[in-house]
């Protein structure tokens, strides 16, 4: 093996490495099969529906309610509603409740009679299809079920978007790693033969045409899906995802335009390093706003912020990989190469570390969600994976830099075999964020810790003693009972109207039932309960004197789903989460200090040893 073999692993030596290979296919096998675990549930899910398929109801529903695991496209919404002998009834449908929450309404009083609903419904995230029937009976038993819901997409379609998805991330990693390394290089003024610099740069376009191929190719694949319906095009405009695709388009064809430039310049400019790097921001910004995150623009920018931390650390270790394997007799280069890579590799695994916790609190709701769900076991596998890269990088930076423990010895480039490591590591890395990309996360009504529900309660405003009461407390038609009772003897004056806000239905106007002393009253109205979980109530109790009182409030209206068993804890995870991140930061930066000074001390004390040649490298 010639010398510059010291820095790679050559392909004779991983046949030889028996135990190694057979850890890394064992290890590649375990990612693909917890994968496609991930990728099996990677669709809209019903949660429930109300009435519940085979259910019989004695009154006639005045809405059908369904909940889902993502939030639809309005655009997407097909709804169907037919009695069994074929009479078939208009229904409208809307979309309520963050996003999750179908609302089914318009179609006239039911008769006795046995009714099928067919719904389909395209999510907002990957444009994926659902569709399934619903059967209830009012008045008469349901004798069927309906068909349980099933998605359009087959498994070859879902393992399709994976595999393209994975190239895409994969391809765009190199990218970030190119960028980085060229900028490495330019800020050092290394004397690198043009072979290697001139491949590099050649490996660079063929990963951006990589790029703009897969997501063509996913792109097209989705959208045929979505288009299949006459609805296609409005479910693509509703979505955001032909504003936002047709963004990254551009953003990737100009990227690939100015990595031709460059490649047939023979050189790279600061100009051209920066022109990328932004374009490489704008398309993982575009891309973070088609993945499931949710809560805003900060959360957006908290994701595209992990996705480039994370791409550039990886894609770095596969760059700089190749390019010191292609530096044979450089050892002294190839050492000073790794060591630059040091500090913005710890940056990256620290801004990675950082939003990631954030991140984990916005998409997993619990620990118990973490640990039984498909999306919580292939952020486990992900996270384990980034432990052993970490651990491996922490190795070369002890390795290329001896004044961290303060030893006195030349620094040493990382041995060969965990360079080439290093990167199937990566590789696991990338593919299991594939994987949650095109999972639902763990989150939703279904991992809310119950609220306290009760359908009675007594406040009190002023002299006024008011009770509410919500009677069934669930979505659909419902009595909303409020008793007003002055504390005063005699009372200031009697109540005039009241009228209530619950929700998103506003103006609702009581009218009195009964009385009984000056000032004490019962009023009540029916109202359609719209949404479930915690609702802003607002009662106005007017009188001409003192004035009117005003009650502002939280109802909870639960949910309705079945609570799940707590095998560790159903505590939310983002408060925790969001502190470790901030005290995790605040650690980040304060040993970017003491590391800095040390540096700073080790090169005046014992000058010209870290810079020493080392002998004896493998």
């Amino acid at each position: 093996m010639s010398e510059g073999g010291t820095v790679g692993m050559s392909w004779a030596a991983w046949r030889r490495s028996g135990p190694a290979k057979v850890a890394v296919l064992l290890a590649v096998a375990g990612i693909l099969w917890l994968g496609q675990a991930g990728v099996a549930e990677a669709h809209p899910v019903l949660l429930r529906s109300s009435p519940s398929d085979g259910q019989t109801v004695r009154a006639a529903p005045r809405q059908i309610d369904l909940w889902f695991s993502e939030p639809p496209t309005s655009a997407g919404l097909d709804v169907a509603l037919s009695d069994r002998d074929g009479k078939a009834f208009p229904v409208s449908a809307r979309i309520a409740d963050q996003g999750i929450h179908v609302v089914l309404t318009g179609f006239p009083e039911l008769p006795r009679s046995v009714y099928e609903l067919r719904w389909s419904v395209v999510s907002k995230y990957d444009l994926h299809r659902l569709q399934g029937t619903l059967v209830f009976g009012v008045g008469l038993a349901a004798t069927a079920n309906g068909r349980p819901a099933e998605t359009v997409t087959g498994p070859a379609g879902t393992v399709a978007d994976v595999v393209l998805g994975w190239l895409d991330l994969a391809a765009t990693s190199v990218l970030c790693g190119w960028v980085l390394v060229t900028a490495l290089l330019t800020r050092g003024r290394y004397d690198v033969p043009a072979d290697p610099m001139t491949a590099l740069r050649s490996l660079a376009g063929a990963f951006g045409f990589l790029t703009v191929f897969a997501s063509l190719a996913r792109g097209g694949r989705q959208w045929s899906e979505a288009a299949g319906t006459d609805s296609g095009l409005a479910v693509l405009k509703d979505s955001g995802q032909l504003l936002r695709w047709s963004l990254r388009e551009v953003v990737l064809v100009a990227i690939c335009v100015l990595l031709v430039r460059q490649s047939r310049r023979g050189r790279s400019s600061w100009a051209g390093i920066l022109t990328l790097s932004c374009l490489l921001l704008a398309d993982l910004v575009l891309r973070a706003g088609t993945s499931h995150a949710r809560g805003g623009p900060l959360t957006l920018a908290v994701l595209a912020l992990h996705q480039a931390s994370a791409l550039t650390w990886v894609g770095g270790l596969v760059v700089l990989g190749i390019l010191t394997a292609r530096l044979p007799g450089r050892r002294k280069d190839t050492v000073e190469i790794w060591r630059r890579f040091g500090p913005a590799g710890a940056c990256s695994v620290a801004v990675l570390t950082v939003t990631g916790l954030l991140l984990t609190g916005r998409q997993v709701a619990t620990l118990d969600a973490a640990l039984g769900t498909p999306y919580g076991r292939a952020l486990m596998v992900k996270l384990t994976l980034a432990g052993v890269l970490m651990a491996l990088g922490l190795r070369h930076a002890v390795r290329l830099h001896p004044w961290l423990v303060r030893r006195l010895r030349p620094a040493a480039a990382p041995p060969r075999r965990a360079q080439a490591f290093a990167p199937l590591l990566g590789v696991g890395v990338v593919l299991m964020a594939v994987v949650l990309a095109g999972t639902p996360p763990a989150r939703g009504p279904q991992f809310d810790k119950p609220e306290p529900a009760i359908s009675r309660a007594d406040y009190q405003v002023d002299d006024l003693l008011i009770t509410v009461s919500l009677g069934p407390n669930q979505p659909g038609r419902s009595l909303l009972l409020v008793d007003v009772v002055s504390s005063r003897r005699p009372s200031p004056g009697p109540i005039t109207t009241l009228t209530a806000d619950l929700g998103s239905i506003s103006g609702i106007v009581l009218r009195r039932t009964a009385g009984g002393a000056q000032g004490d009253s019962r009023w009540q109205a029916a109202v359609d309960v719209e949404a479930t979980g915690p609702l802003p109530l607002r009662v106005v109790a007017g009188r001409n004197h003192p004035g009117a009182a005003v009650l502002t409030t939280t109802w909870v209206v639960p949910s309705g789903l079945a609570p799940r068993p707590v095998a560790v804890s159903n505590r939310p995870l983002a408060p925790w989460t969001t502190a470790a991140a901030l005290i995790l930061a605040v650690l980040a930066a304060a040993a970017g200090v003491v590391l800095l000074r040390r540096h700073r001390r080790a090169r005046v004390v014992l000058p010209g040893t870290v810079d020493r040649e080392p002998s004896g490298v493998r």
